[in-house]
């Protein structure tokens, strides 16, 4: 199919200084009046990959080239947003031959890729727990005199962080660098006991935002030790929720990472010996190790499933199925984090095309040739708001549906039948 040509204009009062490109953010149609132009961060992206300097504005005006002799050159073209008109367009200096021919190539570029497509997005890659913590720290902020002290990490995205501690949250690593009679917020990810302890002499007002799912895993594990078990921790050691629920019974808690891992456990009396699962890795990849431990331990005793957290298997599994329906899946965040590549590799292993983008301007106009449907996949690590600026900026490539899948995990406890004895 042949490129479609951008219809070259004057714009009378536009002003653009020789060596830059001005993208329309929005454009004055003599037929149409001011048409939207959310596609914008996608021209402007093309042409500062091409090292031109560019910015961005309205054209309240444009005409054909015989009605005007003043003004900015400028390249257009339009797509239908079900009944309503967008537009795609850059404008240049009119003398300058170098800078119109990029705005005039990156028009036809996005031009091309106009069309109807079906974005299929995920959720927030943060889970309930951490967004109520979230919560409760920023109510916490704003109906709190002084400073109030958030303890170790807090799982949010780093504008989150920023915006908390701009509004007068300090985050302390140690309960030293807390004042006596300083209010303390305890993360989603929990804390061990001795901090508690620790708090509670001191005077801190704590605010425990811990998630019930972590504090549940912290009541297990103080109960197996209860009844003369020693409990196996299974998870990475790095995880954030570890020392929390180590420090539940330290004396009496071994971690045990992967299923080779195992042969490493020690142990009092292998008839005594019990597990629990880390929440916020995904519940699969503990099997392995749990089965590891039973082969070990024949005796060994777990927690029940009904209490598991799935947050971060059902994230993998959204994942898996936007990318078996979509041509191309965004993974929306840095390329250089653990999570963004994990979620790539997850993406990748269907059918689709896997790009990872860290603002909307690194879309590639090559990337949508032949592709209907796009999916988003959000990391830790994406910028807040990215997802819905890369929507925007779709919806100016022509009718745009937007769905949203989730797999989600369901407990679902038996009820006995009353009738049977």
């Amino acid at each position: 199919m042949s490129r479609p040509l951008a219809r070259k204009c004057l714009a009378p009062g536009t002003s653009v200084a020789p060596g830059e490109v001005m993208i329309a953010t929005a454009i004055g149609d003599p037929a149409r009046g001011l048409l939207p132009c959310p596609a914008a961060p996608l021209v402007g992206g093309v042409l500062e990959r091409r090292g031109l300097p560019v910015r961005y504005g309205p054209v309240p005006h444009y005409a054909e080239a015989s009605q005007s002799d003043d003004g900015a050159v400028l390249f257009v073209t339009s797509a239908l947003q079900g009944s309503e008109a967008t537009g795609i367009a850059a404008a240049a200096n009119a003398v300058d031959g170098l800078a119109a021919a990029a705005a005039r190539a990156a028009v036809e570029e996005w031009s091309a890729t106009v069309g109807t497509h079906r974005l299929l997005g995920g959720v927030s890659p943060w889970c309930e727990g951490a967004v109520r913590a979230l919560e409760q720290a920023r109510e916490t902020v704003m109906f709190t005199d002084g400073p109030v002290y958030v303890y170790g990490w807090l799982a949010a995205s780093a504008q989150a962080r920023d915006d908390l501690a701009a509004s007068g949250a300090v985050f302390a690593s140690a309960l030293s660098e807390v004042p006596e009679g300083s209010t303390l917020v305890i993360p989603a990810h929990g804390v061990p006991p001795a901090v508690l302890d620790e708090a509670a002499r001191r005077d801190l007002r704590t605010v425990d935002a811990t998630c019930p799912l972590v504090a549940a895993v912290h009541a297990e594990t103080r109960r197996f030790v209860e009844r003369g078990d020693q409990v196996v921790m299974i998870g990475p050691r790095g995880h954030a929720a570890a020392a929390g629920i180590a420090g539940q019974a330290p004396d009496h808690t071994v971690m045990a990472e992967s299923p080779a891992g195992v042969s490493g456990v020690q142990v009092t009396d292998p008839r005594r010996v019990s597990y629990v699962l880390q929440p916020g890795i995904p519940v699969e990849e503990a099997a392995p190790v749990s089965t590891a431990l039973r082969s070990r331990f024949p005796a060994l005793r777990g927690p029940d499933p009904d209490g598991f957290c799935y947050a971060a298997s059902d994230r993998k599994e959204t994942i898996r199925a936007i990318a078996a329906a979509s041509d191309l899946v965004l993974v929306l965040g840095d390329e250089d984090e653990p999570d963004t590549r994990q979620l790539a590799g997850l993406a990748r292993a269907g059918r689709a095309k896997v790009h990872v983008i860290g603002d909307t301007g690194q879309v590639e106009p090559s990337w949508l040739a032949g592709v209907g449907t796009i999916g988003l996949a959000e990391t830790f690590s994406a910028q807040p708001g990215l997802g819905d600026r890369v929507t925007t900026a779709l919806s100016g490539l022509g009718p745009l549906s937007v769905t949203r899948r989730r797999v989600t995990t369901e407990i679902l406890r038996a009820h006995p039948d009353p009738g049977i004895s």
